[in-house]
């Protein structure tokens, strides 16, 4: 990182800095006996705020709050070390803040009668905007957001209320550019899946069903849209609606091993376990081997309060694989439902 060196604006000591404090403007008087870690720690704490808050802007060390240039004192040999030792700093953040969003410069200060005072300057670190998805920790693991005039310290919960809310820019911002190419590609299957996706992260329920519905028309066999469609609804609670598109399919004749597969998820989802135990034992006539489905029925048993049986598929799906470790954890839930306390056996 080059330190810049050049006089760009004059400084002079006791004078009121024409810019105030703001969102983009941050004044740090430095009064410590040891400059240079105080410049550190502040460099780090307002670099994060600034690229968190997605601004553009300029942290001034030595100047204080009401705007007065005080000047801090650093010599030759500080100066180097801090145009060496703050991007070193920088670097330790999560993630790491690349050298191109920010510039460190050193300005010298003078006296009333414009004269250089040896070893007075001011620390100017100018910090590029960036709208990057995640937000910047620092070495320490805190959150900070330049805020007008303050650079507030994130709690967990007001962190993931930001995150939430960028990750909705972005998101607003793909829609955009999918829709616009949407217009040019109306039949583009990857175009639609992610505008699908991207609708349903957003919460805009509507726009993807049209988007799934749209997809549908183009491949009104394909088992794998309905799937996932189907998926796209359980994610967002709505295990009915879900059911609703693979029952659609199954009307459709696509009786794939997926689609039933899925339904008998959605119905142990809404704990209808015998029309699940019925489309589990469908899939087991296909797939007789198939451990996964026999742990399926094993659990569908249990809760019916068919033990016996349940423990009869648990065996099956182990002896079939093993180290299944689904079908040993269903298999103990059962024995304690058998022998659980208060049980009448």
């Amino acid at each position: 990182m080059p330190l810049h060196m050049r006089q760009q604006i004059e400084f002079v000591q006791g004078d009121t800095f024409p810019q105030e404090e703001g969102d983009f403007v941050e004044f740090k008087e430095i009064t410590s006996k040891r400059p240079i870690d105080t410049i550190f720690k502040h460099a780090e704490e307002y670099v994060v705020g600034f690229l968190n808050a997605q601004i553009e802007g300029d942290l001034y060390l030595g100047i204080d709050d009401s705007g007065i240039i005080q000047g801090v004192i650093l010599n030759r040999n500080e100066r180097d070390e801090i145009g060496r030792n703050i991007p070193n700093k920088l670097r330790s953040t999560d993630p790491a803040i690349p050298l191109c969003s920010y510039r460190v410069e050193i300005y010298d200060i003078l006296n009333s009668e414009r004269e250089l005072i040896e070893d007075l300057c001011v620390v100017k670190i100018h910090v590029i905007k960036r709208e990057d998805k995640y937000l910047y920790r620092t070495s320490g693991g805190s959150v900070y957001l330049k805020k007008g005039s303050s650079c507030l310290k994130l709690n967990s919960q007001d962190i993931t209320k930001e995150i939430e809310s960028r990750t909705q820019v972005h998101l607003r911002k793909e829609a955009d550019e999918l829709d616009l190419k949407l217009e040019k590609e109306p039949n583009n299957q990857k175009k639609l899946e992610r505008r699908a996706d991207v609708a349903k992260f957003m919460g805009d329920i509507d726009t993807m069903d049209r988007t799934y519905r749209k997809l549908l028309e183009l491949s009104p066999q394909s088992s794998a849209f309905r799937v996932t469609y189907a998926i796209a609804h359980k994610s967002i609670g709505d295990l009915e609606g879900a059911l609703s598109i693979l029952n659609d399919a199954l009307k459709s004749d696509i009786n794939d091993f997926s689609i039933l597969k899925n339904k008998g998820l959605m119905l142990f989802g809404l704990n209808r376990w015998e029309e699940a135990l019925h489309v589990y034992k469908s899939l087991l006539e296909s797939q007789p081997n198939n451990y996964t489905i026999l742990t399926q029925i094993g659990v569908a048993f249990r809760h019916l309060g068919k033990y016996s049986e349940s423990i009869k598929f648990l065996n099956y799906a182990l002896l079939k694989c093993p180290n299944y470790r689904l079908a040993s954890y269903e298999k103990k839930k059962t024995y304690y439902e058998i022998f659980k306390p208060g049980r009448t056996h």
